[in-house]
């Protein structure tokens, strides 16, 4: 079924024209990179019932890949939010496999961390483009460390994503297949997906580093993942700002290895340890957190308390492309 666009009124589109120069100049290259970067990194598969590209859920279910048109009418759909995001330097897109299991993804991280380094191709990350290559070393035998906890806590429903609070027992977050199911019922274009909008900056600034764009302060390390998240619901340059999740910071991860050869997160470089703010373990009351750690050679998914602060902890936000 062909979807038909969002026509906006011509007085509308005069309003938003960093808005129609993104959908018109950089959506469609993007997108076409981004699902490029996935089917090369093993992400995407050929669904046997669709016959299409996607992946298999955690249910069972087959979620093709959104289409570049789904993408661009759900932004026309709210202009207003997408223009001042865009503005404030969100132009990058990132396709999460979110029903995808988190231990598969984990697998494909680590597979695409050890070929990288096979091939000479594993480097740290830049500053800017234009500086030199610098060479990570690998431990070969464990590319990636994860805590246990976040093993296969997506299927038995044990982590919880997009919680409102790091409260044990109101956290108001939703299980991974709660939110699969809700995606069902709205009939989402987006089902089995989350697709969001980040900054383009692979490094976290560090406290006092932070650009001010489009009257939005950049996010700076050195607070904790429960200040984060109030910033997130009451200061209104932040608004439609979420944490990753597990999910989406492997995605970021990997599609940025496979564009650039470049690791993200990398604290003893250039980067901060990243809050992943959208993934919540109520039953130790652990919040996620990734990073790429040179004295152990390895990527790191783990947990911690939600109140830890350190200058070396950062977030990185993102904005939803949502109904």
């Amino acid at each position: 079924m062909k979807l038909e666009f969002f026509k906006q009124p011509e007085n509308k589109r005069e309003q938003t024209p960093v808005l129609e120069q993104w959908l018109e100049q950089e959506l469609k290259t993007q997108y076409e990179t981004q699902a490029k970067a996935l089917n090369q990194a093993g992400i995407l598969e050929i669904l046997p019932n669709k016959e299409e590209i996607g992946v298999l859920g955690i249910d069972g279910k087959e979620y093709p890949i959104p289409t570049q048109e789904a993408i661009e009418q759900l932004i026309r759909q709210s202009p207003e939010k997408y223009q001042a995001k865009i503005e404030q330097g969100f132009s990058q897109i990132l396709m999460v496999p979110l029903a995808m299991p988190l231990d598969r993804q984990i697998e494909i991280l680590k597979q695409n961390i050890l070929k990288h380094h096979q091939e000479g191709k594993l480097l740290a990350t830049k500053e800017k483009p234009t500086d030199p290559d610098e060479k990570l070393d690998l431990d070969a035998n464990q590319p990636v460390r994860v805590w246990d906890e976040w093993r296969g806590s997506d299927v038995s429903g044990q982590t919880v994503y997009f919680p409102k609070s790091f409260d044990q027992n109101n956290h108001q977050g939703k299980t991974k297949q709660e939110l699969l199911d809700k995606q069902s019922q709205t009939q989402s274009p987006l089902a089995g997906w989350q697709v969001l909008l980040l900054e383009n900056n692979p490094n976290i600034p560090a406290e006092g580093k932070g650009q001010t764009i489009g009257g939005r302060r950049q996010l700076e390390a050195n607070k904790t993942p429960s200040e984060y998240l109030k910033l997130f619901q009451k200061d209104p340059q932040y608004a439609h700002e979420q944490g990753l999740t597990n999910e989406a910071w492997i995605i970021q991860f990997i599609t940025h290895l496979e564009q650039t050869n470049e690791v993200i997160d990398d604290w003893q470089g250039k980067g901060k340890i990243c809050y992943l703010a959208g993934s919540f373990n109520p039953s130790s009351a652990s919040r996620a957190v990734g990073c790429w750690y040179r004295d152990f050679r390895r990527a790191y998914l783990y947990g911690g308390d939600p109140g830890n602060r350190a200058d070396r902890y950062g977030l990185r936000s993102a904005v939803g492309v949502e109904a």
